[in-house]
């Protein structure tokens, strides 16, 4: 970290105020997420953020002029640091490659700028050009975040519900209580659903919808997707519906609704408003019920998992306090990551805050 540092000392032998620029990253498969904290005298002042949709396994070879872009829009850094889920999208050969591509981008995004990533360990590890175990890096964002919650809420169960995925990390005497790491292990344990209130195919929720008195199968096609359910109930604003829709139209209710149709081989003209808003209800309750098996299963390994606070993040936080509330827990209010209360917890903001901290406070 001498390049950093160097800047300091500088600044402090001329009496000014430390001033620490970080931009932490958070790169996936379907959106690419970045943060810019401004630390002055050890403290986060001031943040922003930018969250761009950017579907990698058809781009990946865009991913650095994309990261080039935001870099931009955010305003250059002393330093940066790189979480990721993004390297197993099947633009990759393995892993390993995809890893290695991701930090290609990054370091092409601002070259001269020291990168560091977090580990599976939740250690800083800075890339200098010598050898490190590419599978030790990834998928790291949900670990940046949980150590940054665990700071502020000693314990607790994080709740992270994304465009794609749902996080279930619990959080007890201010330690990650995680019992996997890699994506596979967090399946198996609960910690790692893949369901999220963006892209999820509404196939991947449920086989079945009441419709008419009936029990009816729906169609094994891409026809809608979780973004539909919650425009369709008011859950999700237009605005919201960040990813790409299943038929490559418009992303109104009225759009929503005919996705909605579909599952059921129909079209939006022969169901009611009424019978699409009750199918649409059903789908979210399968996604909640889905949802609250895995916090069912993580919490019972705990003697008083019953009696620790929800704390709901991610564009399905609404989700999460949904969950929170149907299984009596209480809920708590994720950290503001800055004195301006302009950055509200997520992966790339914790990422940059513990980096800033650690350069603040060697």
């Amino acid at each position: 970290m001498s390049t950093v540092y160097d800047a300091l000392s500088q600044r402090k032998s001329h009496g000014e105020s430390t001033v620490i620029r970080v931009i932490g990253w958070d790169i996936g498969g379907a959106n690419v997420k970045a943060a810019r904290l401004l630390f002055t005298g050890g403290r986060a002042e001031s943040g922003a953020a930018i969250r761009r949709y950017f579907e990698l396994w058809n781009n990946a070879r865009d991913l650095r002029r994309l990261l080039q872009e935001i870099y931009s829009d955010l305003g250059r850094a002393d330093a940066m640091v790189l979480t990721m889920t993004g390297e197993l999208c099947d633009a990759f050969n393995d892993r390993a490659e995809g890893i290695a591509h991701i930090i290609d981008a990054a370091r092409g995004a601002a070259q001269g700028i020291p990168l560091y990533v977090i580990n599976l360990d939740g250690l800083l590890i800075r890339l200098d050009g010598g050898e490190v175990d590419l599978l030790t890096l990834a998928p790291t964002n949900w670990i940046a975040e949980a150590l940054v919650l665990a700071t502020r809420q000693p314990d607790c169960l994080l709740v992270d519900i994304g465009s794609t995925t749902t996080d279930l990390i619990p959080i007890v005497g201010r330690k990650i209580a995680a019992r996997g790491k890699r994506d596979i292990e967090r399946l198996v344990h609960g910690e790692l659903i893949y369901t999220g209130v963006l892209r999820t195919p509404v196939t991947a929720i449920t086989s079945r919808i009441p419709l008419r008195g009936t029990i009816c199968p729906i169609s094994a096609e891409h026809f809608a997707v979780s973004a539909d359910v919650y425009v369709t109930l008011g859950r999700l604003q237009p605005e919201d519906y960040t990813c790409a829709t299943p038929d490559g139209h418009e992303k109104t209710r009225q759009g929503a609704l005919r996705r909605l149709a579909r599952v059921v081989c129909e079209d939006s003209k022969h169901l009611t408003v009424g019978e699409l808003h009750a199918m649409a209800a059903y789908i979210a309750e399968r996604q909640i019920q889905q949802i609250t098996e895995g916090m069912f299963q993580v919490l019972s390994r705990f003697e008083n998992g019953h009696c620790l606070p929800v704390a709901p993040v991610g564009v399905g936080a609404f989700l999460g306090e949904t969950c929170a509330k149907r299984l009596g827990l209480a809920i708590c209010d994720p950290p503001v990551l800055t004195d301006s209360g302009s950055l509200s917890l997520s992966p790339c903001a914790a990422a940059a805050t513990l980096l800033g901290e650690a350069i603040s406070h060697p």
